[in-house]
């Protein structure tokens, strides 16, 4: 799928939904957002605000390949323009009769078939609710293991991190996954030495949990690297996972044990 496919998949799940409701449920439905989460607005919030990068990038590579602004117009402002922090709070109904014209719709297929080229694979279903389940088992776990304080909050944070790029992925794609990993390896070099001091210091429960998180997150990578989101751009030798691999190492469960 390439960034105007998504768009146009978001777009048609938009133009679905009942012409009744704020936006904000509205959006939380189009993302499939838990709306009983105490977090959820802002959780809509985050979403929106990918979304309008997205179509901002889509524009970009439209531009590179010189397509005139006026083949975009008007779907891509008026998504643009309802996708906005500050009309959550608006009405659907104001929205939808703008947005919903079939020359909107036809500038989403446009682009889609314009972009053919820059298609990437996607997840396979069962990789994602594999990594989804995965990271709540190491959730669940890391709320019953005796952990210290930082390591407590260091693997909290990765799992936030791959978590957050993960269902982000409908919207942008695996470049947020890509940019979760490297994050996720920075944190692990810059913070090397305290982590290693933590890591000889905990009991073997905790060591098994911080094995079984650098798992996820060389699986992650690897899985990213299959969708040759990195490798299509060449016969570069560089992937996530070699680059992710070598910081996991002292941590990765050991073969035959």
């Amino acid at each position: 799928m390439n960034s105007a496919a998504r768009l146009h998949c978001i777009y048609k799940k938009l133009v679905a939904q009942n012409d009744e409701g704020r936006m904000v449920v509205v959006w939380a439905e189009v993302f499939g957002i838990d709306k009983e989460s105490p977090h959820y607005e802002d959780d809509v919030t985050a979403f929106v605000m990918a979304l309008r990068s997205e179509i901002v990038l889509t524009r970009r590579r439209l531009d590179e390949m010189g397509a005139p602004s006026s083949l975009t117009s008007p779907g891509f402002e008026r998504l643009r323009d309802v996708a906005a922090p500050g009309q959550l709070h608006t009405n659907w109904r104001g929205h939808r009769g703008n947005i919903l014209p079939p020359e909107c719709r036809k500038i989403f297929e446009w682009a889609e078939w314009t972009l053919r080229e820059d298609a990437e694979p996607d997840i396979p279903a069962d990789d994602m609710k594999e990594l989804l389940t995965e990271l709540t088992s190491l959730e669940t776990t890391l709320k019953e293991v005796e952990v210290s304080t930082y390591l407590r909050d260091f693997i909290q944070r990765q799992v936030d991190t791959i978590r957050a790029a993960l269902r982000l992925y409908g919207v942008q794609g695996a470049q947020p996954l890509e940019d979760a990993l490297k994050k996720v390896a920075g944190a692990y070099t810059m913070e090397r030495t305290k982590v290693a001091a933590e890591h000889a210091a905990a009991p073997e429960a905790a060591k098994g949990l911080f094995a079984k998180t650098s798992g996820m997150i060389k699986r992650t990578a690897e899985l990213c690297d299959n969708l040759g989101k990195i490798g299509k751009f060449g016969d570069q030798a560089w992937t996530l996972a070699s680059s992710v691999g070598p910081v996991l190492l002292p941590y990765l469960p050991k073969l035959g044990g």
